[in-house]
């Protein structure tokens, strides 16, 4: 299976996100620059306003090449709110869990500590939410899409996986931006994942300022217990409202993708192993 010079190209294109955000950390490490709120905020959406529009230049004269920019259906929106909690708090599990299991703690942004709600809310929630899933689900999911559609929901999931993660937060944001992935297809509507997106990273600020204001009150495991039954609370919710939906016909069937090709479209991208050394030498040469 050959692929499109211009697919290829795509590829590269998360490399180049890390790239830019790996750029401004290296740069404020070394008192280049000032590592602030603002810089941040920029940092943010650089990394991935300006792949996303290489994307859009380079995937214009493509007829397959589908962005899905229209609203989704009002119908949609109990069952993107109930599974972006559900992962959300199957996130905050595993993370902790592998944090537990090899020693360390998640990390958090020092920059945002102490800052005001608004900043926090739109540093973490807004801009994420709208600049990753545009580029992710909103323009390299559907550029990878030619090739099948799990091969493009497995290869954009593990780019996102890498961009986001450390070696504590490497399963959550796989399997977030897989789901991302399905909202995205069932209700043809990147803004399905954008507020699926939202939803999870307010839920996990919550969590993480519930954290900071009680961690000395000696509440940790009863707090981890809580999460544990939450989780299990917002997942029978949602798979209650995903079957409603199935019956009523209107999540739509993923057409089948052999597993060679799928395999083939995923293991053969330069772009990823492009995007899989940085991740390397960030985490253990540069550790930013």
């Amino acid at each position: 299976m050959n692929k499109d010079k211009r697919v290829l190209a795509a590829e590269f294109l998360p490399a180049l996100a890390l790239l830019i955000l790996l750029g401004f950390r290296y740069a404020a490490r070394n008192d280049m620059i000032q590592y602030n709120v603002a810089l941040y905020g920029m940092m943010s959406v650089a990394a991935f306003v300006l792949p996303y529009a290489a994307m859009m230049a380079l995937m214009k004269e493509q007829e397959s090449f589908r962005p899905r920019r229209q609203m989704f259906q009002t119908r949609y929106l109990s069952f993107i709110i109930l599974i972006a909690l559900t992962m959300a708090l199957a996130g905050f599990l595993v993370n902790w869990t592998s944090a537990y299991q090899m020693g360390r703690t998640v990390r958090n942004d020092a920059v945002l500590a102490g800052a005001p709600l608004w900043q926090l809310i739109l540093l973490s929630v807004v801009l994420p939410s709208l600049c990753e899933e545009l580029f992710f689900r909103g323009a390299l999911l559907p550029a990878l899409e030619p090739g099948g559609f799990y091969g493009a929901m497995i290869l954009s999931s593990v780019c996102f996986a890498l961009i986001h993660g450390d070696l504590t937060n490497l399963l959550a944001p796989l399997c977030a931006g897989m789901l991302y992935c399905y909202l995205t297809y069932i209700t043809d509507s990147v803004w399905s994942a954008v507020a699926a997106h939202a939803v999870n990273n307010t839920v996990t600020l919550a969590i993480r300022y519930l954290l900071e204001r009680y961690s000395t009150a000696g509440l940790w495991q009863y707090f981890i217990v809580f999460v544990l039954l939450a989780f299990f609370i917002a997942l029978y919710f949602a798979m209650g409202r995903l079957d409603r939906l199935v019956d009523k016909g209107r999540v739509p069937r993923i057409p089948l993708t052999g597993l060679k090709d799928t395999a083939r479209s995923v293991f053969l991208s330069p772009g990823l192993w492009v995007l899989l050394a940085l991740f390397i030498f960030k985490t253990f040469y540069l550790n930013v």
